[in-house]
């Protein structure tokens, strides 16, 4: 009966994309804290992120951490048509002491603010023959500095908004709001990539209300999306539609949607939410399942996929004493740990946590720690 269901909250942050998803790489993780290059041949032409992202310290090291955008590693020819890019969307954060350099015929591309207490140093090794772009549709604000931008073809930073008197280097972007320079050429390639990434699905998650279960899920940006359909399923093969909800359409906000499920279930019972454009295409989450109560006393973990190459690593996690916090921890297998965070579980007894440092991670094995109020689960994982 619906009084003996507790909940599982399949969290997902995932972005559609019409790019070849192939081997390369293309997301950006949301945590920088390993030194990498992103944009090179082993990345799509488009590398994104899915939200903010922030650059800091790796939590073990305490480290300086550099990141390097080049997206000529690798690639012939010039990029001078934009051909490669990285695009942040929301806001990047560079912590105090770290580190971002734009290499040559690269391009980084900020949607929201940028907020600089490190530095951005531009790179040019080829005479000063290729071009050096660092665009911001926001403000740039902090006490970082901006070095480069001075040469004949590093550009001057390309902001919206303002860039805060209290930014220092060598750059000549004054302060800010030249982004109208920026070439046409440029602008109308972020907009076709941003056009291209219809729905950033931020959470799908579910709960028990008076009268059935309750559906919820949120989205941070929709492009061209008509509706979602919510299918229902007790085995993960017959699925069966149960409702429809509009979407928004257009939309750089978060909207939340909701959609109550008045059928009573006597076991397990999953869902799976389908996106569709006005024009056909569509995209699958989930799925995510309620499960009876007295299945939810163990903690239990999966981790995939595994072994893993470039892509999004996957923590699967059910059984979280509610109300407390889940921390999740990736240790070497000498056990020097290299990443750690936390998870406040609320009212949640479950998620499917993304692991988004998978691209700073070496190939080799690695011992991934899940602790939940007294239990502990250990998980391996190899990286090829």
């Amino acid at each position: 009966m619906m009084n003996k269901l507790s909940i599982i909250s399949l969290f997902i942050q995932l972005s559609i994309c019409s790019y070849s998803w192939a081997q390369n790489q293309s997301i950006i993780p949301s945590i920088l804290n390993n030194s990498t290059s992103i944009g090179g041949s082993d990345w799509e032409s488009l590398s994104y992120s899915n939200g903010d992202v922030k650059v800091t310290a790796n939590s073990g090291s305490g480290n300086n951490t550099t990141v390097t955008f080049d997206h000529m590693e690798d690639r012939t020819g010039n990029n001078n048509k934009m051909d490669h890019f990285s695009l942040i969307q929301g806001n990047l954060t560079v912590d105090a002491n770290q580190t971002i350099v734009i290499e040559e015929a690269s391009y980084l591309v900020v949607l929201g603010d940028l907020i600089l207490n490190g530095e951005i140093n531009y790179v040019n090794n080829n005479g000063q023959s290729k071009g050096i772009y660092l665009i911001v549709y926001g403000d740039v604000t902090g006490t970082g500095d901006i070095n480069g931008g001075s040469g004949s073809k590093d550009e001057p930073p390309y902001v919206g908004g303002e860039i805060e008197d209290s930014i220092g280097g060598d750059h000549n972007g004054g302060n800010g709001g030249n982004i109208g320079d920026l070439d046409e050429e440029y602008q109308k390639k972020i907009d076709e990539a941003i056009s291209d990434l219809p729905v950033e699905l931020v959470s799908f998650t579910a709960s028990i209300k008076n009268g059935g279960i309750e559906i919820n899920w949120s989205t941070a940006t929709e492009i061209n999306a008509s509706h979602f359909e919510i299918l229902s399923s007790t085995d993960r093969r017959n699925w069966t539609s149960i409702g429809e909800v509009d979407a928004a359409g257009n939309s750089s906000s978060l909207i939340n949607y909701s959609f109550l499920d008045e059928r009573e279930y006597q076991s397990a019972v999953y869902y799976k939410l389908v996106q569709y454009d006005f024009d056909g295409q569509n995209e699958t989450f989930g799925p995510l399942v309620v499960y009876p109560s007295n299945e939810l006393n163990t903690l239990r973990t999966a981790v995939f996929p595994n072994p893993a190459t470039n892509e999004v690593i996957n923590v699967q996690i059910s059984g979280m004493n509610p109300g407390s916090t889940t921390v999740i921890q990736v240790l070497t297998k000498e056990g020097k740990l290299i990443f750690k965070d936390e998870v406040s579980n609320k009212n949640q007894v479950a998620t499917n946590y993304q692991l988004e440092i998978h691209s700073s991670l070496t190939p080799g094995l690695y011992i991934i720690k899940v602790n939940s109020g007294l239990q502990q689960n250990i998980e391996k994982l190899i990286v090829r």
